[in-house]
């Protein structure tokens, strides 16, 4: 960690030195404990630490983003010397938007002292007791645990000084059990809050059972994703369908849509970084504050989330969504919500006649066709079919492609229960989400040692 001090007065002098009509600049630093184990043995214990700073340069209307990944002076002089040739030598962008400014913004709300102060030895007791439960079940443990601390600051010749500081923690549990295995994780801002224990309860839960897994016929059933599955597609289609650029483009499968019905009523997502349940992030990349953006009300198309270039093109102010400098995704939603239903996650399973539960999803490719949010992808750990209520057996790895445009129009019933969803490795992005029983989910393919 730099911290504020030091990371605000650096890039506030660095921005007061440049020689551009207007300057911007990111930095995003990251300290990561890793701890990865496997067969009742810790393997691999590493520390990861980086610092990304992306200047942004304008001249006239010519942009110019360099980057570098060290934060001694020279470097940073270097990076935007760089910047601004590289805008003097760049097309003239004749809708591009002032800077945003005079946004100042220092929170530390995230940021937890002891979880900061802990190594990878604050792990070591409770993995030890999960060895030896997992010894006992006669199944094997493997996984990982991570641990520390993210800053991000964002400042501006146009009187933007913003800076965050937050700690992250997590796990990743995989178990095996003969020809089963089991998969549950977990993020906390808070290493006190992380439960080893019940991460492998759940985990074994979808892998002690002496019965072979089954093959099933290819083709149409009913499924129940639980939350980790639901995130992975929400993210995808978050990226393809949501940012003003894709809308824009005419590749989001709600271009021209907004207003209309698009999806079950009971469907509902938002995307709201300042949301305690998240991980929050009060600002994006450009300095701007994050707003709460409905994207599906109720089944119908609700609304996009722009940056300043977007927000600019569209008559619109941004909404907090823009990407670091050098990103050309456009903005993004990376806090999304999915509202619950009234259903427990046993009522869901009750109330499938003939399905698949499927815990989580491997491999998801969202790009195949965009406007349609046509996806696939295979099933992992914890797959079962569902008979008449019950679930009857295990089954062997599926590969699902089918449009989540479709899938989300013929919801059977949504969980009241929601968890949140995010890689302990990155800096931001998360899901919030309840299970989901679905009506229609193609499965095409099969793979036995996927």
């Amino acid at each position: 960690m730099i911290g504020s001090t030091r990371l605000l007065e650096e890039l506030t002098r660095l921005a007061a030195r440049s020689k551009a009509d207007g300057t911007s600049i990111c930095a995003q630093g990251q300290g990561r404990h890793v701890l990865r184990f496997a067969y009742g043995t810790v393997h691999q214990v590493l520390f990861q630490e980086h610092i990304t700073v992306t200047i942004k340069a304008v001249l006239g209307k010519r942009v110019g983003v360099a980057s570098t990944d060290t934060f001694d002076r020279a470097s940073l002089n270097r990076t935007l010397a760089a910047a601004v040739a590289l805008a003097r030598h760049s097309p003239n962008h004749p809708s591009l938007p002032p800077l945003p400014a005079s946004h100042q913004l220092l929170t530390t709300e995230d940021h937890d002292a002891a979880t900061a102060q802990a190594g990878p030895e604050a792990f070591l007791p409770s993995l030890k007791r999960l060895f030896h439960l997992c010894q006992g079940a006669g199944a094997s443990l493997a996984g990982s645990c991570a641990v520390g601390e993210d800053e991000l600051a964002v400042v501006n010749s146009a009187g933007v000084a913003c800076y965050a500081a937050s700690t992250l923690t997590g796990a990743k549990l995989v178990t095996m059990y003969r020809k089963l295995s089991g998969f549950s994780s977990r993020v906390e801002r808070q290493v006190s809050r992380l439960n080893l224990e019940a991460l492998l309860e759940t985990s074994l839960g979808q892998c002690l059972h002496r019965q072979a897994p089954i093959t099933l016929p290819l083709g149409t059933y009913e499924v129940i994703l639980e939350p980790e599955a639901v995130a992975e597609l929400l993210m995808w289609l978050g990226s393809i369908a949501f940012g003003a650029k894709s809308f824009h483009e005419k590749s989001s499968c709600i271009s021209g849509r907004i207003g209309e019905q698009v999806m079950d009523k009971r469907i509902t997502i938002l995307d709201d970084g300042a949301h305690p349940d998240g991980l929050r992030m009060l600002f994006d990349f450009e300095g701007v504050p994050k707003r709460r953006v409905p994207l599906i009300n109720r089944g119908t198309a609700a609304g996009l989330v722009y940056d300043t270039t977007y927000g600019h093109l569209y008559g619109q102010a941004s909404t907090g969504h823009g990407l670091p400098p050098d990103d050309v995704e456009g903005p993004q939603p990376l806090h999304m919500f999915l509202e619950p239903g009234t259903a427990s996650r046993d009522e869901l399973i009750r109330g499938c006649e003939r399905g698949v539960l499927i815990p989580r999803f491997h491999y998801v490719n969202g790009l195949l066709n965009p406007p349609e949010a046509l996806m696939t992808g295979l099933t992992r750990e914890g797959a079962w079919l569902i008979e008449r209520g019950r679930r009857k057996a295990p089954v062997t790895t599926l590969r699902f492609t089918h449009s989540l445009l479709d899938a989300l129009r013929h919801v059977v019933a949504i969980s009241k229960e929601r968890h949140r969803v995010a890689d302990p490795m990155q800096e931001s992005g998360c899901a919030v989400v309840p299970a989901l029983h679905l009506a229609r989910f193609k499965f095409t393919g099969r793979s036995e040692d996927a």
